[in-house]
């Protein structure tokens, strides 16, 4: 049986790329391995895919200490932290318990991506881990986090709009990293990374925006399940000040040969249209430093 749905199946093919993937699908385990324990116990920086009651998918960002992530066991990781605010998703864990993790060292550009179902009790998140897998280091940035006496979020305010404002606009235009999250057509949550040079991510209207999807590890967990399911939400980080702009909307694959060719070394396009704009200001006392950009990032022309 493979350890892949329809939907990434479909991509596969579309890509050409099924032999790359099942030879790379062997890397997915149903179980927490030692040496990803230990990484997950090191850690301060989670992101979550979760889904709405109504099917709106949503991106999150969760931060801590390290120890704030506790593998009680091979198949059960706890992590101990409170959502920004506004954000939905521990409502969205009680409507719908599939999750999606992304657990990323972005100064030593490590990744590991963990499904499954969670709860969430007494200020914790409780997972069941069905799949673990890791990603490669390819279109990860550098940085280095940098905190004071611990991790203190000193004041916060939430914003909601169903549209982009000129500034937001602007913060996505000179991104170079952002996180993705999607949902299968029969359930299953998936947070993903997508890094490259500033300008690879542009903004059509205050309410779309294209990205380019590069070459990778050919799995198309993403884009599989945009496939079939085009719900979706983003995540952008101010990484000098901590504040996050939450995207959720629908997506859509881009083949169209003359349209890829407008983004350097692009295989396929997405294109996201926002359906909900979510953007959390957080005075604290964390923030990332950046070090460099990845190698492996194509040139980018400007918007």
């Amino acid at each position: 049986m493979s350890v892949y749905h329809s939907g990434e199946l479909a991509v596969q093919r579309l890509a050409g790329a099924a032999a790359a993937a099942e030879q790379n699908g062997k890397g997915i385990r149903n179980t927490i391995p030692k040496g990803v324990a230990g990484f997950l116990s090191a850690q301060s920086l989670v992101i979550v895919a979760t889904a709405a009651e109504g099917g709106s998918v949503w991106c999150s960002m969760l931060t801590g200490k390290a120890g704030f992530m506790v593998v009680l066991d091979e198949v059960t990781l706890t992590i101990a932290s409170v959502p920004l605010p506004g954000d939905p998703l521990l409502a969205n864990v009680s409507a719908d318990r599939e999750i999606g993790l992304l657990v990323i060292d972005l100064e030593n550009r490590i990744r590991v991506r963990i499904n499954g179902t969670a709860s969430y009790n007494d200020g914790r998140l409780r997972i069941h881990v069905e799949q673990v897998y890791g990603n490669c280091p390819k279109y990860i940035q550098k940085r280095a986090m940098r905190s004071q006496h611990g991790f203190l979020r000193l004041e916060q305010t939430a914003q909601r709009s169903t549209l982009l404002s000129p500034e937001q606009i602007e913060w996505i235009r000179r991104s170079d990293t952002f996180f993705i999250s999607s949902k299968s057509a029969d359930g299953k949550a998936d947070a993903s990374h997508r890094g490259g040079s500033p300008g690879f991510i542009r903004t059509l209207d205050e309410r779309t925006l294209d990205f380019p999807d590069y070459f990778g590890n050919s799995m198309f967990n993403t884009l599989g399940n945009i496939y079939s399911n085009p719900c979706a939400g983003m995540l952008f980080i101010d990484f000098d000040k901590g504040h996050t702009l939450q995207l959720t909307g629908q997506c859509e694959i881009i083949w169209d040969k003359e349209q890829i060719a407008q983004f350097p070394h692009a295989e396929r396009l997405i294109r996201f249209e926002v359906s909900e704009v979510l953007y959390t200001e957080v005075q604290s006392n964390l923030h990332w430093e950046f070090v460099e950009y990845s190698p492996a990032n194509p040139a980018s022309s400007n918007n």
